[in-house]
């Protein structure tokens, strides 16, 4: 026996006595010395009078003791039930409410047993590990840098390379399966699976002690830590990615060439392989041959993407596996046959045609990436295997990189941009009597759709929902705690706390240390939520840790927060710190004070913004504000604003002031901002000062927290990022900038070279000449976009081919180019041409290639019987405007039947594939067009003497759009017709509500006019 599994058995053997001695000697001990201790009778009232005069008796203390000892006991026993379910299960084991430290002592006691089991494991199965294998990287054209070893992906991601030698190791590499390690792994759950016994975890452990990996980190022993993407090494007899090990005869061959690279900024398949195969046939190589290797080299790595079957996407520090070229140098003489005299060489094969290319190789990298695109045009283009993630039913509609970057990386931020600009567009509409503001301007537009794209709004509502539920339940258990930070993806939910509490509420887990809560329990979107859903008004996105993760701050906490570091890194965080509150969605009201140069004058476009040129004038004010709030939670006995708003979330001295300045705040200030915490004032500061709470340390890279050990890549918004941001903001709803649209759009349609986006009912389609119609637009397929966007066709569609079909049937003929910029965001020059004959192959398989026709000089058009609803729409308005009022009226309710919803509609998951539908203003114009046909058939209904069916025609259009103003007056006089004066006053109590709810400000004057007319009757 070796003298480690000695050294197991040992400890093996301590921890089963010492888990007997515990489990039976103690209540052995207890039941012989101190027997039943708890009384067995009650006493009576003279024995209660005797104990009160003479004292507590020693058998009294002995048997308290007893029972104490009884309790533990039990504890302990629960927990190493626990721990061993969990053992048994290869499960993460569940926290029991035990006295500190019982449960961590039995998971020591059931690991100790189980090396008894280890050390017997039978040897002639996996002996000891062999020597440490070496993994034979290939020396390519490049080395990396020692002082470039740490990148940043394009996904925001904090990446560490290590440096590579210039020469290979020309070790011949052990044959030794892998495992890549997957989210939430461990060696247990490893060994279980690949080996399918998870005891065997050591020998997995030991195999890769030492090795340092592609990211940098190093296994190191008694440090069972694991990151997703890791590559561990598994025993020879496990389940996992092998070699090509069947050819002994080439064993040495498939040694030399199994090599690896590590992927860096730039690179794609395409350039490795190149790169590669270069190197061995030491000349240059031909496209028909890099084609070739290429495949080889795409299929050696199925199962390492970091998309599965997308190997497009590669990112810098990623590993990737390259396939043998059949061009090696010989390898060096073995006692063995001798080589043949001749290689046979495989037959050159055709470069492919750019028509074979598209349906048999993989789709390149977008520029979205950190990959660049091959740099010939014949280069194959497209991937068979490569889903757009649009495509996928139930798909996230993972975002292309190219969001990831600059200040659009907060998710937060994008969301707020969107309603910013959908609030600016709606008031545009009510302050110019129904004058429709211009669609973006083209140069803004790919900005525009990354705003879009970026927006998950399903994620914001539900970090919102879940802080205003956990805001009610600290509240109402009375708990001081709140949180700090916010650690936020698709499938996850932690938060930091500002104190540590190990006794979360229902839904919740906590760390042992319980600084970390991390949400188990997801609630259910379907049920209704009344609580606060702005506890955390002044939190913040600050970067984003890894995977699809946003980072927030909450920057009420500390109250005192100083960016330090690099100047400038710090100075870019400043500002997204200062436009996201501005726009926050997190936020129901708010004031943003920027101080000095940390935002230019031109940034008071933004919400909720004041911009000063230095401390002096804002000093009395932010004094105030900070000791009437914090006296208010002191009054009221509430530990800090995040439980204050669980308890009123409307109390006037809770709205947050944000302060985000460019130098430190004078001394008398910050000595009452800290003597008046907590309060609902927060400052940040760009610099060092000494009355800072806590402080970020920003790096070019990295940002560090010193209040937690914890490290992400920052958020960053530069001057010219937020001056083109704001440009956007203005131009949704400029007059001028409409004034120019139009100019353009008649100076185009003069000279025929653009159709009309949304074609009248009276138009045929095609060319053909424009003739009036006695009956709506016939139709075998209809578009509906007068509520959720849908193809009704013979079989449903995914997201994307559905708003491809959508985008031509608007439009009746659309370019090749403008269909890709539509429907496809982020190609930013990248072609998308065979994932567009992919969706139209699916589409037409769905609704029949007679209504999409073949590409005819560069444009698809539909065919006559693709029809849309606001086509048929159009027709019975125009129909109406020519009729007497009872037949118009027929007519009007016809078309305002096929609103069944708010126009343009499409689910959030596949935003990247409606980007035109915000850019080309669809949803606003139609909104505006349904209400003004609303708005004459309720006048006829009522010049006809019919109030009743006016009514119930603007109370059904008004749930569609709840906002609209001209709908809610015209519904406030259909009432005043009945001489409802209640009902028409509730009316406007509901639309002013919602007006405040949805921060577009008072009713309009109009409005205000009908309710004096209520209240004057």
């Amino acid at each position: 026996m070796t003298e480690r599994r000695a050294t197991r058995l040992l400890r093996g053997i301590a921890s089963l006595a010492t888990t007997l001695a515990l489990v039976v000697g103690v209540p052995v001990m207890l039941v012989s010395l101190v027997g039943w201790p708890l009384p067995t009778s009650l006493p009576s009232l003279g024995d209660l009078e005797n104990a009160s005069r003479s004292g507590i008796s020693d058998q009294v203390v002995v048997n308290t003791l007893a029972v104490i000892a009884w309790l533990v006991w039990s504890q302990l026993a629960l927990s190493l039930v626990v721990e061993s379910v969990a053992v048994a299960r290869g499960h993460q084991a569940v926290r029991v409410p035990v006295l500190p430290g019982l449960q961590a002592t039995a998971a020591r006691l059931v690991a100790g047993i189980l090396m008894i089991g280890a050390t017997f494991q039978p040897a002639r199965a996996h002996a000891s590990p062999p020597p440490m294998p070496v993994v034979i990287e290939e020396t390519v054209d490049y080395t990396v840098a020692a002082e470039e070893s740490r990148l940043v992906n394009a996904n925001g991601h904090a990446l560490e390379l290590t440096e590579h030698a210039d020469e290979p190791t020309t070790t011949p590499a052990v044959d030794h399966p892998t495992a890549t390690v997957q989210r939430h792994d461990s060696y247990w759950a490893i060994a279980e699976r690949t080996l399918g016994d998870g005891l065997r975890w050591r020998e997995i452990f030991d195999l890769n002690v030492g090795r340092t990996l592609p990211d940098g980190s190093t296994i190191i022993a008694g440090d069972d830590t694991l990151h997703t993407g890791w590559v561990l090494l598994l025993p020879a007899d496990a389940t996992g990615d092998h070699g090509d090990a069947e050819d002994p005869g080439h064993e040495v061959a498939a040694d030399r060439a199994a090599s690896t690279v590590v992927v860096e900024p730039g690179d794609n398949l395409w350039v490795i392989s190149k790169r590669h195969l270069e190197a061995d046939l030491d000349r240059e190589a031909t496209d028909a041959e890099v084609a070739v290797h290429w495949r080889e080299v795409i299929d050696a790595n199925r199962g390492r993407y970091v998309q599965p079957g997308n190997p497009s996407l590669i990112l810098p520090g990623q590993v990737i596996d390259l396939a043998p070229t059949g061009h090696e140098p010989p390898a060096p003489p073995v006692d063995a046959e001798p080589a043949p005299d001749s290689e046979i060489i495989p037959d050159p094969v055709e470069p492919p045609s750019p028509d074979d290319a598209e349906e048999v190789v993989p789709e390149p990298p977008a520029p979205s990436t950190t990959v660049a695109p091959p740099a010939k045009s014949e280069e194959p283009s497209a991937s068979p295997t490569a889903t757009d993630p649009a495509d996928e039913e139930g798909s996230t509609n993972a975002l292309p990189v190219a969001v990831a970057v600059g200040g659009l990386s907060s998710i937060a931020l994008a969301v707020g941009l969107k309603r910013l600009i959908d609030r600016r567009r709606r008031r545009y509409v009510d302050d110019h009597d129904g004058a429709l503001p211009g669609p973006t301007p083209p140069d803004q537009r790919e900005r525009h759709q990354a705003i879009v794209a970026q927006a998950d709004e399903d994620r914001i509502d539900d970090l919102q929902g879940t802080l205003g539920r956990l805001a009610t339940v600290l509240a109402a258990a009375s708990s001081p705690q709140r949180p700090r930070m916010v650690r936020h993806a698709d499938d996850s939910l932690e938060v930091l706390l500002d104190q540590p509490d190990t006794d979360p509420p229902p839904g919740w887990t906590s760390s042992d240390d319980g600084t970390v809560w991390t949400l188990t329990e997801i609630p259910d979107p379907d049920d209704l939520y009344y609580g606060p859903l702005s506890p955390a008004p002044l939190m913040v996105t600050i970067g984003q840790p890894e995977d699809d993760a946003q980072l927030y701050l909450d920057l009420e906490a500390d109250g005192l927060t100083a960016l330090t570091g690099d100047q400038a890194i710090a100075m870019d965080l400043a500002r997204s710190i200062l436009t996201e509150l501005t726009l926050s969605p997190l936020a129901e009201t708010l004031r943003v004070i920027g101080v000095g140069d940390v935002v230019d004058e031109d940034a008071k476009v933004l919400e909720h913004l004041t911009v000063v040129d230095s401390w002096e004038g804002i000093v009395e004010d932010v004094e105030a504000w900070a000791s009437q709030s914090h006296e208010t939670l002191l009054d009221q006995r509430w530990p800090n604003a995040f439980i204050a708003r669980g308890h009123a979330p409307d109390h006037d001295a809770l709205v947050p002031v944000a302060v985000i300045a460019d130098r430190p705040p004078p001394s008398r200030l910050a000595e009452v901002l800290r003597t008046n915490q907590p309060s609902t004032v927060a400052v940040v500061v760009v610099g060092d000062f000494e009355e800072a709470v806590a402080s970020l340390r920003c790096e070019s890279d990295t940002l560090n927290f010193d209040m937690v050990d914890l490290a992400c890549t920052p958020q960053a918004l530069d001057r010219d990022e937020l001056a083109d941001l704001t440009r956007l903001v203005v131009a949704a709803d400029s007059p001028e900038e409409q004034l120019v649209m139009e100019a353009l759009l008649d100076e185009h349609e003069t000279s025929g070279q653009v159709s009309d986006p949304t074609p009248s009912a009276n138009e045929v389609g095609g060319d053909g000449p424009q003739v009036e119609r006695d009956e709506p637009p016939a139709f075998d397929v209809l578009v509906r976009l007068l509520g959720d966007i849908t193809v009704e066709g013979d079989r449903p569609l995914k997201p994307k081919a559905t708003a491809v079909v959508a985008y031509i049937a608007l439009n009746r003929s659309v370019t090749t180019e403008r269909l890709e910029e539509a429907c496809w965001f982020g190609s930013d020059g990248v072609s998308h041409v065979k994932r567009l004959h992919d969706t139209m192959t699916e589409a037409r398989g769905a609704i029949g290639s007679q209504h999409l026709p073949a590409n005819r000089n560069g444009a698809y058009a539909a065919g006559p019987r693709l029809r849309t609803d606001v086509e048929i729409f159009d027709w019975h308005v125009h129909r109406a405007a020519d009729l007497e009022p009872a037949e118009a009226l027929v007519h009007y309710r016809a078309a305002l039947d096929l609103v069944s919803g708010k126009p343009f509609t499409y689910p959030n998951a596949a935003r990247n594939s409606y980007g035109w539908v915000d850019f080309e203003h669809h949803a606003t114009t139609w909104e505006h067009r349904v209400a003004g046909t609303a708005q004459a058939c309720a006048a006829m209904h009522i010049d006809v003497a019919e109030p009743t069916e006016a009514i119930a025609l603007l109370g059904r259009i008004l749930e569609v759009l709840p906002l609209n103003s001209a709908v809610v007056e015209s519904l406030m006089r259909a009432h005043l017709a009945q001489d409802d004066r209640v009902a028409a006053d509730s009316v406007y109590r509901e639309h002013a509500a919602a007006l405040v709810q949805a921060k577009l400000g008072d009713p309009a004057d109009s409005i205000e006019q009908v309710r004096l007319d209520v209240r004057t009757r």
